[in-house]
This record gives C-alpha cells, sequence and structure tokens, in this order.
C-alpha cells in the first residue's frame, strides 16, 4: 500500500527526516561516514550483503532529483561517481550498480552497490539482500580502507 497523503507529507518534512538527522554522525545504526564534502555525506551501509555497498546522501534535504539546481546535480553525481571509484579502488568489484529510489526514504540518495564476480548478473539489483553483518572489526576496517581511498581520490581532483 502507498502511502497516504499525511504520512508522504510528514516523511518528506526536513523536521522528521532521518536522513537529515543522523547522516552526518560518524556512526548511526545502520552506517559509518566516509567522507562529505559541501554537498553530500558518503556512508558505508552496515549491511554488507554485497561488500563495499554504501550510500551517497544529499546534505539538503532535498527529495528528487528533478528539484536540484544544476550545480547542485553536477556535485551530487560528482561525489556518487567519486564513491563508485573509491569502492571499486578498495573492492575490485566486477560491476558497479547505481540506484535512486526514495519512496521508502525521500530523502536524495544514491545506492551505490557493487556486484562481485559471484553475484549472479541476471539478478536483478536487490538492496534487501542479507542482512549480512559482517563482524564490526572486519567491517570497521573496510571503513577506514574505504575512507582512505575516498580522501586519496579527493586529493587527486583537488
Amino acid at each position: 500500500m502507498w502511502w497516504t497523503a499525511e504520512e508522504w507529507s510528514a516523511m518528506t518534512d526536513a523536521d522528521s527526516c532521518g536522513m537529515c538527522k543522523d547522516m552526518h554522525l560518524d556512526e548511526n545504526e545502520h552506517s559509518i561516514l566516509i567522507g562529505s564534502t559541501r554537498a553530500t555525506h558518503t556512508r558505508i551501509a552496515r549491511n554488507q550483503a554485497h561488500r563495499g555497498y554504501s550510500l551517497v546522501v544529499l546534505r539538503e534535504h532535498i527529495t528528487d532529483l528533478g528539484d536540484l539546481s544544476s550545480e547542485q546535480l553536477q556535485a551530487f553525481w560528482s561525489d556518487v561517481q567519486r564513491a563508485g571509484r573509491a569502492i571499486a579502488a578498495t573492492f575490485e568489484p566486477r560491476k558497479i550498480d547505481y540506484l535512486v529510489m526514495g519512496h521508502r526514504m525521500p530523502h536524495l540518495h544514491c545506492h551505490v552497490f557493487p556486484q562481485h564476480s559471484e553475484d549472479d548478473p541476471l539478478r536483478n539489483v536487490d538492496i534487501s539482500d542479507g542482512p549480512h553483518f559482517a563482524p564490526i572489526e572486519s567491517f570497521h576496517a573496510d571503513a577506514r580502507a574505504l575512507r582512505s581511498a575516498w580522501e586519496r581520490l579527493g586529493a587527486l581532483s583537488g
């Protein structure tokens, strides 16, 4: 069932947005912060059913790509590309998929979803795979490695 008008209004309100509340934190219940720019926060998801799965979250509470200015759009996709490159450098996936949805969490974000050689290329991408929670030590090690790649790529472009 789709959201009622009242539920959708509440969900799209910045004051009640879960992403606005905690996307800037070093760690939250769902992810660890990898890096931030003027436009976005990049986070590695705790659900690592696909190792390296991360999200790029727009800092400003906007719910749709169509509402971005040209400058915001360029900054958002530039950060998504940087996240994909960092994931590729760290986890060496076969392919990376980029998903922008927002019907369950209406705050603009992109799922950066690595596909590894053991993944079935004919199976549709499903961000609800898992959950697979890696041991906390290895998850933190992956987050540190991804953060290092993120920072290295930023230094190269800046």
